[in-house]
């Protein structure tokens, strides 16, 4: 049975149809790996002869992800498809609807500064509980300069970072650490996004242990090879991740334990 080709002028409407749909912007975005910035270098300063030089280093973890107003188009998802790194969502998943990058920026500013706020406080508060011996230093000398990074996920990093420098025990000896996660005034580590990303990120830097929200612990699909992640509630916990010399699992802080 023979069958008949197409009409050249119904290949050349096809051909269009593809054409276009190729190059016509889509509602999605890509969520891939940011930068690595260790906040006890030059982002947390301490101006008093009360606090400590660390022995290590702290990361603060960012992810990239394309802003609202940018075109997306199928070629670009399918590379981020491919791309192990990135994912791609729905722009209305990670992004409210009629919502200007103006207004996103500004609240993502908003709430940096306010991260780095409930961070001092909480770490001073924490300090006063723990450490009562020690002389307290005036939150005015305290400050937090971070650039072109936006958003609340760095507040426990920024916390622990000052209980590092405002206290003799050293936390880090000498080891790459990272953490994720947004604090409040009570020191509960609250969940963030992007956490597969930041594990990238870290791994990037030669991080050896992550501290992530425990209630992000079900999203996260792999741990890069040479980082041991600690699941984190509370900044109490983060402490305790960094004192300890034993595994995740053997403090009931590992992510396997929270599901």
């Amino acid at each position: 049975m023979r069958y008949s080709s197409l009409p050249i002028a119904v290949k050349a409407i096809i051909v269009i149809f593809f054409g276009f749909a190729l190059f016509a912007p889509l509602p999605f975005v890509v969520v891939m790996p940011g930068g690595a910035t260790d906040v006890l270098d030059k982002v947390i300063s301490i101006k008093s002869e009360n606090s400590y030089k660390p022995s290590g280093s702290l990361y603060l973890l960012a992810i990239r992800v394309t802003s609202p107003g940018a075109s997306m188009y199928s070629g670009e998802i399918v590379y981020g498809w491919v791309n192990g790194n990135s994912r791609i969502y729905p722009r209305s998943a990670v992004y409210p609807d009629n919502v200007s990058s103006k207004v996103l920026d500004k609240e993502a500013k908003v709430d940096m500064t306010s991260s780095q706020d409930k961070a001092k406080i909480v770490a001073r508060a924490y300090v006063k509980k723990n450490y009562p011996e020690l002389t307290s230093v005036d939150p005015d000398l305290i400050t937090l300069d971070v650039k072109d990074t936006g958003g609340p996920s760095g507040g426990m990093v920024f916390t622990l970072g000052v209980i590092e420098e405002l206290t003799p025990q050293d936390l880090l000896r000498g080891r790459k650490v990272a953490g994720t996660g947004t604090i409040d005034l009570l020191g509960k580590v609250g969940p963030i996004g992007g956490i597969d990303e930041k594990l990238i990120a870290a791994q990037r830097v030669g991080v050896t242990v992550f501290l992530a929200p425990r209630s992000n612990c079900s999203e996260i699909r792999s741990i890069p090879e040479g980082i041991t992640v600690f699941a984190i509630s509370t900044i109490e916990d983060a402490v305790k991740a960094l004192s300890a010399n034993s595994a995740p699992e053997e403090i009931g802080m590992s992510c396997a334990q929270s599901a």
